[in-house]
């Protein structure tokens, strides 16, 4: 089955200042989200550092001390080896993701979206992951989460499905929300922060 997986662990010393906002709030608003926008079935999955009050249809894998290490813990769902939706707890979904869903479970080779700044290469704010893909956490040893996915056969989000995966920043706060299925948010300027954006209160409940 098709796993959604996403982590959230305790600010640290290694956490940027941005990412200092999260908690099982942001959890529950990314899986209503990928609820009322996906119609195959999916199993919810969270990585955590201590068990966190949430619904029980949310699976918890809790490794101690994740994210003490910084973000290169970020690989650690690829241990899955499944089908899967990998996205950071700032990630919206705003549409029909079916067609996302079914790469994971039909593909061979992850797919990424094109960083919003440097078009030539990926970034790792969103990542489509079709079984198989075991060994991007097993050979991983501590590297940068997004550096490590660039070494990684993959293809771009932006090539399957040009608008469906966009960056706030790089793309949507300039354009608008159009036809984008999932907004990723990076650096400043977090869902939190934008209560005045309509279509942040729709999908962000």
């Amino acid at each position: 089955m098709l796993v959604v997986a996403t982590l959230l662990w305790e600010p640290n010393a290694t956490s940027f200042k941005f990412s200092r906002c999260y908690d099982e709030t942001w959890v529950k608003k990314l899986f209503n989200g990928f609820e009322r926008n996906l119609d195959l079935p999916f199993r919810k999955v969270l990585y955590t550092d201590r068990i966190r009050p949430l619904h029980d249809d949310v699976e918890q894998f809790v490794i101690p001390g994740l994210g003490a290490g910084g973000y290169g813990d970020c690989i650690r769902p690829y241990e899955l080896d499944e089908p899967m939706i990998l996205v950071g707890l700032d990630t919206i979904a705003t549409g029909n993701v079916d067609h996302l869903a079914r790469y994971c479970l039909n593909a061979d080779v992850i797919a990424l979206p094109r960083d919003p700044y440097r078009l030539e290469q990926a970034c790792n704010a969103v990542a489509l992951v079709p079984a198989g893909n075991g060994h991007v956490y097993e050979r991983h040893r501590g590297q940068n989460d997004m550096e490590w996915m660039r070494t990684q056969p993959h293809v771009f989000l932006d090539d399957l499905w040009p608008g469906h995966v966009q960056s706030y920043k790089g793309t949507v706060r300039q354009t608008g929300l159009g036809d984008t299925r999932i907004v990723y948010f990076h650096g400043e300027e977090k869902p939190h922060q934008l209560p005045h954006v309509e279509w942040v209160r729709e999908h962000w409940r």
